[in-house]
This record gives structure tokens, sequence and C-alpha cells, in this order.
């Protein structure tokens, strides 16, 4: 079975239906919020594969799990009825990724050691918008990476942490020892 394919399938049709509907927003939410709830509630997908539950209990527990509205429940019966529940991560990830392409978001993870500030978000939104885009920015806060800042999107990645320039400075000295050696 080609995962990929399947996923994509589901989450093109669950797009035209939703933007026929006019609910594709909604359904984005809907989405981000069922990524989130299996990446993090991993108990629910084993309770999904449970046999001895019927296909309405799986319709239910899953409009359940996010803010569900009526176009999000008739596709939840739909991959229900297919008994493709296991695919669920793989479609809604299609469905985002479809939505962002289609309205022109960039999605971008901002990891910096403290938190930070409204000037320093809106310079960086401003900088990665391109050709009137909509940036999705996402905060994350690690101390570990002590200073300065990583910037991931789609494809690409801009590491400017310290944590980063000090493991290049290490590798750095390790190679010239190992030339005096």
């Amino acid at each position: 079975m080609n995962t990929g394919v399947i996923s994509m399938r589901y989450a093109k049709a669950l797009y035209a239906y939703a933007k026929e509907q006019g609910v594709e927003d909604a359904i984005y939410s809907n989405m981000l919020q069922l990524m989130h709830t299996l990446q993090h509630v991993k108990e629910l997908g084993e309770v999904l594969a449970t046999p001895s539950l019927s296909a309405d209990e799986r319709v239910s527990l899953l409009c359940s799990a996010v803010d569900s509205s009526p176009v999000y429940e008739r596709f939840m019966r739909l991959v229900v009825s297919r008994e493709r529940e296991s695919l669920l991560p793989f479609i809604a990830h299609c469905y985002v990724s479809l939505y962002r392409k289609k309205k022109n978001i960039i999605a971008m993870r901002f990891t910096t050691a403290q938190p930070a500030s409204d000037a320093v978000r809106e310079k960086v939104i401003a900088a990665a918008s391109r050709d009137g885009a909509e940036v999705e920015m996402h905060d994350v806060v690690e101390p570990d990476i002590i200073g300065g800042f990583i910037c991931e999107t789609e494809t690409h990645r801009l590491d400017a942490s310290v944590r980063r320039q000090l493991r290049d400075i290490e590798i750095e000295l390790v190679k010239q020892n190992k030339k005096l050696v």
C-alpha cells in the first residue's frame, strides 16, 4: 500500500469538498488539531485500532478530539468506513500542506534561547514573507541553544545559534589537533 499517494488523494478530496462548502479554513483548523492530538495522545491511535469499537464509536472519538464541524464528521465517517484510520496522521499532514500551498502560507518554526520580543518577531516575519505570503510563526524557547536563533521553514533551515557556533569551533579545533599528532 502506498501511504503517501492514498493520503494525498484523501486530503485533496477533502480540500475540494471543504472549498465547495466554504469551510476549508475550519477544516484546516480541525486537521491541525487532529495532528496535534494524534501526536501527543498516543493512546488514541491504540484505541482506534481496537477491533471491539464500532464505526460510530470511532467517528465519535475522532470528532471529540477536535472542534468538529459537519464536514469534518462526514469525512471521518468516510475514513472509518474505508478502514483508513491508520492513515489519519498522514492525511492530516497532507491536507495542512495542501492548504498552506493553496493559501500561500509559509509555516516557520523560530527557536530562541529566551522568548523573542514582538519587534524581533515582526522583523523575522517581514524577512520570511515573500510575494505577499502569510507567515505562520511558531515560537519555540529552547535554552540549550544558549543564544542566537534557529529559523526553519518547510524547505530551509538557518541555524545561527551559539550552540552550533561552539560545535563548529570544537570540530575545527579537533581537526587542527589531528594534524599535529
